[in-house]
């Protein structure tokens, strides 16, 4: 029987056919571009890509006893730094609220030296919470807003010293590849030395500028081409017919293992110049991108109840997701059902793909892990059509009564 196919994968990118040809051209600049700029109250730095920034920071900072106060879930790369440069003893974690968009509690300690944030789901954590700390401890507060609030903001808050941002295949804005940070002009060492590491770094090669966009073209295509998704799952499905371990899932697990778009691995580049020209050129370039999530998000909203909000996006503040990932919450022992429930609808998902815990024991605490572990990314608004976000609000509402009844099962037992 013939089943309605989501044309809509699990993430978007908001760049024209012409636009991302522009990538290859730019290969061919001859002209060198500056990767920094000082403005009046803070300074932008341009690197190879956001991890490379993170590390830079890092080194800057690292000491033997350096001690940090973060919170618990960062992107993978992130968490390994942290843990490549700081003793597990010295890592205190910022608890969150039930919600988990907001600061509850920031750690009782003798002193700290830096805090490290990482804003999730397109919005901004409030940092207020972190002045009084701040002064107290003199630090340095670092964030991640990757997946923060609007860019109109160089920093989601004054307590902030160092705002990171990536501006590679999915993000805000798109170079497909790079990233950049402000800092604060009152930390002119930090700035200093942070210039001097990213120019002795090797620089990135012309050819592995060209291979890393050619490796984008079938992401681009399954991201953003309605047709092609639309073969792709058709293609899946008849296979499946015959070769049972072939599904959406599984394709989509090996197409991420494969070519995830980015690596967590030998990223201590200095930008080439075809990368720092594409860089330039769309570095203003995301007003569009936001009014598009945003406006997304509403439409989509008026399809779900206060209570469907409520238990898969347990952080929305009535305001926008800036983000094309469309991230839930679910209870952990119900991910592989609810995956295998979109996937037998012919909708591409993916369990939490981005974010991690940290290695050591107090890292791992079970309210974050339980957290972590429910994360599921189903498909993204960005290229969704109206009939497809009424059908994806209805699929999650009929999971959401099947859960109630696999918990009252559950309790029977």
């Amino acid at each position: 029987m013939f089943k309605k196919i989501m044309k809509a994968a699990p993430d978007y990118l908001h760049l024209s056919v012409f636009e991302f040809i522009k990538h290859f051209f730019n290969l061919l600049t001859v002209k060198k571009y500056d990767s920094s700029k000082k403005y009046e109250d803070y300074t932008l730095l341009m690197g190879y890509s956001c991890r490379s920034l993170f590390e830079v920071c890092m080194e800057i900072l690292k000491k033997e006893d350096l001690v940090i106060a973060t919170t618990p879930t960062h992107h993978t790369s992130y968490r390994n730094i942290i843990e490549n440069h700081v003793k597990p003893e010295n890592i205190h974690i910022i608890d969150l609220n039930d919600n988990f968009n907001q600061i509850a509690k920031i750690p009782e300690v003798k002193k700290c030296d830096l805090v490290v944030i990482t804003h999730m789901f397109g919005q901004d954590m409030d940092l207020s919470a972190l002045s009084d700390f701040k002064e107290k401890h003199n630090c340095i507060v670092i964030e991640d807003r990757v997946q923060g609030g609007s860019l109109d903001q160089i920093f989601s808050d004054d307590v902030a010293d160092i705002s990171l941002y990536s501006m590679a295949m999915d993000k805000r804005p798109i170079a497909l590849g790079g990233g950049y940070m402000y800092i604060d002009n009152k930390h002119e060492k930090i700035i200093k030395s942070a210039k001097e590491i990213i120019n002795k770094l090797p620089k990135e090669k012309r050819r592995k500028r060209f291979i890393d966009l050619v490796k984008k073209i079938p992401t681009y295509l399954m991201y953003n081409s309605r047709i092609y998704l639309f073969m792709l799952v058709n293609t899946l499905n008849f296979l499946n017919i015959f070769i049972k371990r072939v599904n959406l899932f599984s394709f989509t697990m090996f197409y991420r293992t494969k070519n995830p778009g980015f690596s967590h691995y030998n990223y201590m580049l200095k930008p080439s110049n075809a990368l720092l020209k594409s860089m330039h050129e769309k570095f203003t370039k995301y007003e569009k991108m936001e009014n598009l999530y945003s406006d997304k998000l509403l439409q989509f909203r008026k399809n779900l109840s206060p209570e469907i909000v409520s238990y898969f996006f347990p952080w929305y503040k009535d305001a926008p997701l800036l983000t094309p990932y469309n991230t839930i919450l679910i209870e952990e022992d119900l991910v592989d059902k609810f995956i295998e429930y979109l996937n037998r609808n012919n909708m591409i998902c993916i369990a939490n793909p981005t974010y991690k815990l940290f290695n050591f024991p107090k890292g791992n605490n079970p309210r974050y892990l339980k957290f972590n572990n429910g994360l599921v990314c189903i498909p993204s608004l960005a290229n969704m059509k109206e009939k497809e976000m009424i059908f994806l609000a209805n699929k999650l509402q009929e999971f959401h009564s099947l859960s109630q009844d696999i918990k009252k099962k559950d309790r029977k037992k």
